[in-house]
């Protein structure tokens, strides 16, 4: 059992003593063997009865297992819970009563279980929406079979589990290109040595020697050193408005969410082209150990590999819509940290034209722009789609400026990257003809 647990045994009804002390009275009033029988009956039933709950309370344990702290909207959350009777007596119910706030998910079970017996069994549940959630606190409860005690054994940890957004196909979306050193080709030659090759010219004073193209020197009869190609494509910032005021929809159909799967889908299509990317978003956000969201903006800055993509995706599983910062203002921030060079994709269900003059100031020093813009009208139940701050004339004002833009709607179609697959469960087969079992390794 665990050390934290505390367990007691509680009479469940309380006019039980009621029920004794009146045939008691009455033996001493007027003595009779019906009384002393009574007596004898009912003395018998609470003293089995507690002996049943004290089996129950200090013979029974009960332990639940997962082996993952983490998972995505999506997958199969998986517990297994092992139930072990140690006294001579059966217990005819054992409930599990399960206090998790992870939403989509009940590990609340009754089992029965023999003297000496024990059971195994697993709980199931999909993982429906991100977000810091915690599996427990939870109970055990059981009782004798004349339903005299009930026993109550409170586990009170709680065990937290981080759920990440999905990662997504984003095949239609067309990103524009910065200039920065690397592995691509434009017109414009660097400076510095990168790993594209573009050709060669003549030695001037200076050069490094390691930058000398023997058999081109050797052809022609002279020094000759190698140019190098700028990559047309650098750092990457994903700016996500989460501004509460622009949002629109609720639950996984509301232009939060998608907002969150389209930063976290291009983090991860850029990180595999061994791209640098960082994330800024203003909003709210849950801390580990706290349950209310509290203003604090989320600043990722740009890294490479593997271990940034799951820096960028545990901090949008725990950001919110709300704070008071508008997209002006955020991109206000930001345009001291946007060097040349650089691709800066904002996401936003904003139509107002006024954050997008700060745009302009990064442009000049050759950033470039993509805008994904949610079409908040189709979250709406009653959308508008006239005047001013319509769809229609954003995407047209980004049109006029050069400004790459993408209109994503309302049942836009999320297919995973990674397919969906069970967390922890094992696949086993049963070898023919010596009938025996072993397990398949992934």
């Amino acid at each position: 059992m665990d050390a934290n647990a505390t367990t007691t045994i509680q009479l469940r009804h309380r006019r039980l003593w009621i029920a004794v002390a009146v045939p008691l009275i009455l033996q001493l009033i007027v003595p009779s063997r019906a009384w002393i029988a009574l007596l004898i009956a009912l003395g018998g039933a609470v003293g089995l009865g507690y002996l049943w709950a004290w089996q129950a309370a200090h013979r029974l344990s009960v332990h639940r297992e997962q082996h993952y702290g983490w998972a995505h909207v999506g997958d199969l959350l998986e517990e297994r819970f092992s139930l072990h009777n140690d006294g001579p007596l059966p217990l005819l119910w054992v409930e599990i009563d399960d206090h998790s706030d992870l939403p989509g998910y009940n590990a609340r079970s009754v089992r029965s279980v023999d003297g000496r017996q024990s059971l195994q069994w697993r709980t199931e549940g999909f993982c429906r929406r991100r977000g810091l959630f915690h599996l427990g606190p939870w109970q055990v409860r059981s009782g004798d079979p004349l339903g005299l005690f009930r026993v109550t054994i409170h586990h009170p940890q709680r065990r937290s589990i981080l759920v990440y957004p999905p990662v997504v196909h984003l095949p239609h979306l067309r990103l524009p290109r910065g200039a920065s050193t690397g592995a691509g080709r434009t017109s414009r030659r660097a400076l510095e040595v990168t790993t594209n090759a573009a050709g060669v010219r003549p030695y001037a004073p200076g050069d490094s020697l390691n930058r000398v193209h023997w058999k081109s020197t050797a052809r022609q009869g002279r020094l000759m050193v190698k140019t190098f190609d700028l990559e047309p494509s650098g750092d990457l910032w994903i700016v996500l408005d989460l501004d509460a005021a622009v949002q629109a929809g609720q639950g996984e159909e509301s232009t939060e969410e998608y907002g969150v799967i389209l930063a976290a889908s291009l983090a991860d299509r850029m990180l595999r082209q061994n791209r640098a990317v960082g994330l800024v978003a203003y909003g709210t956000t849950v801390s580990p150990g706290s349950s209310r969201p509290r203003p604090l903006p989320t600043l990722v800055l740009p890294q490479k590999g593997q271990a940034q993509q799951w820096r960028i995706l545990r901090a949008l599983a725990t950001v919110r819509a709300g704070g008071l910062w508008p997209l002006a203002r955020v991109l206000a921030e930001m345009d001291r940290n946007l060097g040349r060079g650089m691709t800066l994709a904002v996401i936003t269900p904003s139509c107002d034209p006024a954050w997008v003059a700060g745009l302009l100031p990064p442009m000049r020093r050759g950033v470039a722009p993509v805008v994904l813009l949610l079409d908040a009208d189709t979250f709406r139940q009653e959308p508008s789609r006239d005047g001013p701050h319509s769809v229609e004339a954003m995407t047209g004002l980004l049109a006029d400026l050069g400004i790459v833009s993408h209109r994503i709607t309302k049942g836009m179609p999320f297919q995973p990257v990674v397919p969906h697959k069970p967390q922890g469960r094992p696949a086993f087969k049963v070898l023919p003809g010596t009938g025996r079992v072993i397990r398949l390794e992934e």
